[in-house]
C-alpha cells in the first residue's frame, strides 16, 4: 500500500534546509547563550559502545553544497565513522536533486543499508517495506532516540507515519523562532511614537510612516508595510492578531476548538481581510508586492521599509549591514510582539519552526538484525550530546571551544575564506539526516548579541500559538482529497488575494465562502478530522 504525508509548507523545510544561521548572520558570540528546547537528558546522554568488529555500512545522504560533496572523509562522517568503529560508503547528490535521486534508487530495489532523505518520503516507502519500522530497535538499543523521539508526545506525533510506527530518524529544530514582526525603532523615535500593540496602533503608526517624510525623499517615499510572498505567505501573517492561521502551503488547514478547520471560510478571515484591503487601498503595504522580486530586501537595502514581517535574526542582521548603513547609519531594526486585536490580549504568532525538521534517515529492510543493531545504535549516538556537539559544531579544539562553558566556532570557521555557514556545511555539519540542531549552534552562528537577541526573543517570550499539525492521510484519503483539494485551494488563493488588493469588494465573502461549499470542502474537511484523530491519539 502506498500512502503519501502532505507536508506543513514550504517555509518549515526550507527553513530547516537552508538553517537559521543564514538569516541570523555570520559570526561567533563570546556571551553565554541561550539554552532553550531539546536540551540533554543527563541518564541518556552516552549511546551504546561500538561494535568490536567494524561493520561496513552503505549510505546514501544528500549534501549541501554542490561544490563539497559528503565523501567518507567529509569531518563529521570520518569522526562518526571511527567513533562507531564502522566503514561508511557514501552516495551523495546535492539536495535540489536529492528527492528524485531517492526515489530512484529505492524504486531499483537496491537501497544502500542507510537512506537520507525526507521524513515523509522515508515515512511513505517505509510502510511499502523499503524501510525497517524502528519502535522495537528504540526500545532495546537506543535510548536518546527514546528520549527525544519516543518519549516526547509532540515529537512522536510529527514523526510517525499513519500506521503510528516509525521508521524515520528526523532532525530535530532548536529554535522555533520563523518570521517576526519587525519595525524601524529608530522612525518610532523620530516621531515619539510608541510600539505599535493593537492592529489599529498598526493602522495609526503606519499611518504616520506615509504621511512624514521618514528617509529624507520627501512624504510617501517609503512603504510603511512590506509584506514578502516568498517562500511562505508572509503576507497572510497579520492574520495571527485573529487567531488563525492563512498559510496555502498547509492548504489552509488548522486546528481550532479540537478540530480540523479551513480557514479561509471562517469569519474571523473576513475581518482580517476587510482590514488588509483597507491597509492596502490607503498605501500602507508595498503596491506590488504581489510581483516584486525579493520585495523585502529591496524596501530594507534602500531605506524604504518602515516594518516587515519576515525572519526575525535575518532582518536583526541588517542593523549592521553596510549597505543599509550608507543610506542611514541610525538604522535601528527591532523585533516587537505579534500585534493583538485589543489591548491586553496575549500576543501569539502561528509562524514557527517545527519540533520535527523535514530531514530524516532510515535503515533499509534488507539489512540484517545484527547490522540494524549496529545502526540504530549509530543514529543513537549521533542524538547524544556528544554526537549532536559533532553535527552542530565540529570537534574539539578544530573547529570549536568552550569559551566559559559555551561552545563557540574557532577562528578557523568564523574568519573561514567562504564564510562561517560555508564552511559548516562543506565539513557535514547540519547535515540532513536525524540529528538534533542545538540552540548553541544556533546563537554561536549569531553576527552579534542584538541579532541572537532579537533571535531568541519570540522563545523567551513564548509568543507561540500551538502549532497547527502536520497530518498523514492514507492512500484513499488521498485520493479522494487530491482530487477535489487542488480546484478549491487554487480558488482560495486567487480570491483571498483579489479581496486584499481591493479588486474583489469584501461584502462578496459570503458568496466566496458559498461557492468553496459548493466544491466540496467540507467532504476534505471530514478527512482532514479523520487523520487529526489519529494524530492526537499520537500526541496525548
Amino acid at each position: 500500500m502506498c500512502f503519501k504525508k502532505r507536508k506543513k509548507g514550504m517555509a518549515l523545510l526550507l527553513a530547516i534546509s537552508m538553517s537559521m544561521a543564514m538569516f541570523a548572520g555570520c559570526g561567533a558570540s563570546t556571551e553565554e547563550t541561550v539554552s532553550i528546547g531539546n536540551e540533554p537528558n543527563p541518564s541518556t546522554d552516552q549511546a551504546a559502545e561500538a561494535p568490536a568488529e567494524t561493520v561496513e555500512v552503505s549510505m546514501f545522504v544528500p549534501s549541501r553544497l554542490a561544490d563539497a560533496l559528503y565523501t567518507e572523509d567529509t569531518m563529521t562522517f570520518r569522526a562518526l565513522a571511527d567513533k562507531t568503529n564502522m566503514k561508511f560508503d557514501i552516495q551523495t547528490v546535492v539536495n535540489a536533486e536529492a528527492k528524485d535521486k531517492f526515489s530512484v534508487i529505492v524504486a531499483s530495489g537496491k537501497t544502500p543499508d542507510v537512506m537520507a532523505g525526507t521524513l515523509s518520503d522515508i515515512n511513505n516507502f517505509g510502510m511499502s517495506g523499503a524501510f525497517l519500522p524502528l519502535d522495537d530497535l528504540i526500545e532495546q538499543y537506543a535510548p536518546n532516540l527514546k528520549t527525544y523521539i519516543v518519549d516526547n508526545k509532540e515529537v512522536l506525533a510529527q514523526t510517525a507515519a499513519s500506521d503510528g510506527k516509525v521508521y524515520g530518524i528526523p532532525m530535530l529544530t532548536a529554535v522555533r523562532t520563523a518570521m517576526g514582526y519587525c519595525i524601524r525603532q529608530d522612525w518610532l523615535d523620530d516621531l515619539g511614537l510608541e510600539v505599535p500593540v493593537t492592529i489599529d496602533d498598526w493602522y495609526n503608526t503606519l499611518k504616520a510612516f506615509k504621511t512624514h517624510d521618514m528617509n529624507g525623499n520627501g512624504a510617501g517615499d517609503v512603504t510603511p508595510l512590506v509584506l514578502d510572498r516568498a517562500w511562505e505567505n508572509y503576507f497572510m501573517n497579520f492574520a495571527d492578531a485573529w487567531g488563525i492561521e492563512l498559510n496555502g502551503n498547509n492548504d489552509y488547514w488548522m486546528a481550532k476548538d479540537g478540530e480540523m478547520k479551513y480557514a479561509p471560510i471562517l469569519p474571523e478571515t473576513k475581518e482580517y481581510l476587510a482590514t488588509m484591503q483597507k491597509w492596502y487601498e490607503e498605501g500602507l503595504i508595498d503596491a506590488e508586492f504581489i510581483t516584486r522580486e525579493d520585495t523585502n530586501n529591496y524596501h530594507i537595502l534602500n531605506n524604504k521599509a518602515g516594518a516587515t514581517c519576515y525572519w526575525t535574526g535575518y532582518v536583526a542582521g541588517m542593523n549592521s549591514n553596510a549597505e543599509v548603513l550608507a543610506n542611514d547609519p541610525d538604522t535601528n531594526w527591532q523585533v516587537i510582539q505579534p500585534p493583538v486585536l485589543t489591548e491586553g490580549q496575549p500576543a501569539k504568532t502561528f509562524s514557527q519552526q517545527a519540533a520535527v525538521g523535514g530531514s530524516a534517515w532510515a535503515i533499509s529492510s534488507r539489512v540484517p538484525e545484527d547490522k540494524a543493531i549496529a545502526i540504530i545504535k549509530m543514529f543513537d549516538y549521533v542524538y547524544s550530546d556528544e554526537g549532536s556537539m559533532l553535527f552542530n559544531f565540529g570537534i574539539e579544539g578544530d573547529s570549536f571551544e568552550y569559551v566559559d562553558g559555551v561552545p563557540q566556532y574557532t577562528d578557523k570557521v568564523t574568519q573561514s575564506e567562504d564564510g562561517l555557514v560555508t564552511w559548516i556545511r562543506s565539513n557535514g555539519m547540519q547535515a540532513l539526516l536525524g540529528m538534533r540542531q542545538l540552540p548553541e549552534y544556533e546563537a554561536a552562528s549569531c553576527a552579534n548579541e542584538d541579532v541572537k537577541k532579537q533571535l531568541f526573543d519570540y522563545v523567551e517570550n513564548n509568543y507561540f500559538y500551538d502549532i497547527n499539525p502536520t497530518l498523514v492521510l492514507t492512500e484513499d484519503e488521498q485520493s479522494a482529497y487530491d482530487a477535489k483539494m487542488s480546484p478549491i485551494k487554487t480558488y482560495t488563493d486567487e480570491e483571498l488575494l483579489k479581496f486584499i488588493i481591493g479588486t474583489r469588494p469584501i461584502e462578496e465573502f459570503d458568496d466566496f465562502v458559498t461557492r468553496i461549499k459548493d466544491m466540496g470542502i467540507d467532504e476534505m474537511i471530514a478527512l482532514e478530522n479523520q487523520a487529526y484523530g489519529r494524530y492526537t491519539s499520537l500526541s496525548k
